[in-house]
């Protein structure tokens, strides 16, 4: 039953191969939400991390080859902008950061042109600071899904580039966007924004604003959001949190507390906890590294 979703994408798709003009295929791609939604809660619910890697891959590519035909499909947009940035955290980063960057840039890029689809701004051309937040906050509730995608996979890069500081200078632009989150939809994708400032002030030093206090609230309050347990928060607040305090403690054990979790405890998002399962292994096994 896993597979089933991935055999009616490429049925679709061998069939816009051969179905000519380009207003028929962008109609029979219009006519494929509940697959699509079928297949992003099928794999959610995955716990097998290779199934779930090879699925992943197909139906980027997939959507890729639907978004070729009808560029401006704000739900292929957005199903394209999250999943780049899910297979990059998941399956990339520990191993590849060089590679993860390029991954997130695609997400960033797919999440921008959902803003341009939805809202009719392009945010990332806007290289002023003032103006970036005046058209930020010209936003609506609606935009919440492009500018989370676009500020998480931007947050990412800035991470996975520190040693560049034209990098590092962009953070006040993903700031000003997660802080649009934060008042306009805080429970949006589980809580996300608050992992993103629990990270943001736990990872910084005290003389750049860097907050352990701030970054502790931020991920009791995603707890507070989401009714059953979202590994990631545990995750980030071993690495911005409990390592900041060099609490080998308190990391170790929370760290096992991950890699003993019951995933069907939650069967809805058995595989974002499942990979965080991974990444708390690798975490474990190279701890010493951070204390």
């Amino acid at each position: 039953m896993r597979r089933t979703h991935y055999t009616i994408l490429l049925l679709l798709l061998f069939t816009l191969v051969i179905i000519p003009g380009c207003s028929i295929q962008k109609l029979a791609i219009r006519s494929t939400g509940s697959v699509l939604d079928a297949s992003f809660e099928a794999l959610m619910a995955e716990d097998d991390l290779e199934l779930a890697k090879t699925a992943i891959e197909s139906d980027l590519k997939i959507l890729e080859g639907f978004l070729n035909i009808d560029s401006s499909n704000k739900e292929l947009l957005l199903l394209a902008a999250q999943g780049f940035a899910s297979y990059a955290l998941g399956f990339v980063e520990d191993e590849d950061p060089a590679r993860a960057v390029k991954l997130y840039e695609r997400s960033r890029r797919y999440a921008s042109r959902w803003l341009i689809a939805e809202a009719d701004i392009d945010l990332y051309a806007i290289t002023n600071l003032t103006e970036f937040e005046a058209a930020v906050a010209e936003l609506d509730d609606e935009d919440v899904p492009g500018v989370f995608w676009m500020a998480n996979s931007w947050a990412s890069i800035l991470n996975l580039s520190l040693e560049n500081v034209e990098a590092i200078s962009q953070f006040p632009k993903v700031e000003t966007m997660m802080d649009y989150v934060v008042k306009n939809n805080e429970e949006y994708y589980y809580g996300g924004v608050h992992l993103f400032f629990g990270s943001y002030f736990g990872a910084r030093p005290k003389m750049l604003g860097g907050d352990l206090d701030r970054a502790k609230k931020h991920f009791a309050r995603q707890r507070e959001l989401v009714e059953f347990p979202f590994l990631l928060c545990d995750l980030f607040e071993v690495r911005f949190v409990h390592l900041q305090e060099l609490d080998e403690e308190a990391s170790r054990a929370k760290l096992n507390y991950i890699l003993n979790f019951d995933l069907d405890k939650a069967p809805e998002i058995r595989l974002i906890n499942k990979i965080a399962q991974k990444k708390a292994a690798h975490l474990l096994d190279n701890l010493d590294d951070y204390l």
